[in-house]
């Protein structure tokens, strides 16, 4: 109900991406939206509390990572934050919220083992940070953190009612909700961007949630399960810059994602397939609750999926390149040429065709280059004439999307 008054005041105040070599959008789009979704996660906590005459769930390490990192995402969104306070303010708030979490998970009942708390203390603060930024890295195209959140909130709120765990199957609810309300603005055409904001805050609460969910024993597989997409793509992905001697710490497109994109995929191809892998994912994840053979057979079997996923771009773009360069006398059967000395009439009825009309292959060549330019402005398929009517056919916000690394 909000969004669309998030939108009128986020286009008051200029937030808008524009577009760049990095986009994955067609046309400048206003960002930061997620206050709506911020918006809706505090209407859903009132509403719990109200709703909860007494033990109701304690919401309170939630409600302070939406508050926390919904407010340093909006200042990015509105004013820009630099790059070193952002991550020292990010990790003085997970180091807030974990205190909050491990505090809630002590006094609460049941009262979590030792060795839980301590890994909990010391891993936490990390996790949260990381996980705020590597959900904000895997925002780039329309409808792929919606999905994941809507995923990730209703898997957890599942785990936590087989567990008895209140705040956490009660926070899952609240994210599914709000990401499934905050979709069709975003899904399959995106009026408006999650931005920092919601990035951020999505990323937060799904990282507490996670944490509570470890700590009144739910395990490690499931908890993690629906977050092991955007960790296996974000970890590889900046394994490979480092190993190519990239500066890793600079926007790019080369996540599985965006390159699926550049190759051709539209957002909806690609918000699809992240969807899928991460409900096998999760599906696989349950055998966590067994014995230990049928728990390590699920876990290598999950394994192998999202290696596949990983790999997924190469062979992909792999066919095309192979497609585009496969000359189209190939498969054409070989006709007999004319002796010069004879040389053949041409009858009344015969046409012939021009020679500098442009071949089939030159025009499968230019259309492939249109889709791989990741859309930016200066693209061949913008200047070629061959490719104009492909361009056409596809609007500028029909593939707005956003590269938020």
């Amino acid at each position: 109900m909000t969004t669309p008054v998030v939108l009128a005041a986020m286009r008051r105040l200029a937030a808008i991406d524009e577009v760049t070599a990095r986009s994955s959008h067609r046309a400048p789009t206003v960002r930061g939206g997620g206050v709506a979704v911020v918006l809706g996660l505090f209407v859903g906590v009132l509403t719990a509390v109200l709703v909860a005459k007494h033990d109701g769930p304690n919401l309170l390490p939630f409600t302070a990572a939406a508050t926390l990192f919904g407010l340093i995402g909006l200042a990015e969104d509105v004013g820009g934050v630099t790059a070193m306070r952002r991550l020292a303010l990010h990790v003085a708030a997970a180091f807030v919220i974990t205190a909050m979490t491990v505090l809630a998970a002590v006094l609460g009942d049941p009262t979590p083992g030792l060795a839980a708390v301590l890994a909990v203390t010391v891993c936490a603060p990390l996790w949260i940070t990381g996980f705020v930024n590597v959900f904000n890295f895997m925002d780039g195209i329309n409808g792929i953190s919606g999905m994941s959140a809507a995923l990730a909130g209703g898997t957890l709120a599942a785990l936590g009612a087989l567990r008895d765990a209140p705040a956490v199957s009660a926070g899952g609810i609240l994210v599914a909700a709000t990401a499934l309300g905050f979709l069709p603005y975003n899904f399959p055409r995106a009026r408006i961007f999650l931005g920092d904001v919601g990035s951020y805050t999505l990323g937060a609460v799904i990282a507490v949630l996670t944490t509570q969910a470890v700590l009144v024993g739910v395990p490690l597989e499931a908890a993690l399960a629906p977050s092991a997409l955007y960790l296996a793509d974000t970890s590889v992905t900046l394994l490979r810059r480092v190993r190519a001697g990239e500066p890793w710490h600079t926007a790019h497109r080369s996540h599985a994602y965006q390159r699926l994109t550049i190759a051709g995929w539209t957002h909806p191809q690609v918000t699809g397939l992240v969807a899928g892998v991460s409900t096998i994912v999760v599906a696989l994840s349950l055998a966590s609750f067994g014995p230990w053979p049928g728990r390590l057979t699920a876990d290598l079997a999950a394994a192998v999926v999202l290696a596949g996923y990983l790999r997924l771009p190469d062979r992909v773009t792999l066919a095309t390149v192979t497609a585009a360069t496969t000359p189209s006398s190939a498969t054409a059967p070989p006709t007999a040429t004319p002796s010069a000395a004879t040389p053949s009439p041409t009858l009344p009825t015969q046409r012939v065709a021009p020679s500098a009309s442009p071949s089939p292959a030159a025009g499968a060549t230019a259309g492939v280059s249109g889709d791989t330019s990741g859309g930016t402005s200066g693209s061949p398929a913008a200047s070629t004439p061959a490719a104009s009517t492909p361009a056409g056919r596809t609007s500028a916000g029909r593939t707005s999307g956003r590269d938020a690394s």
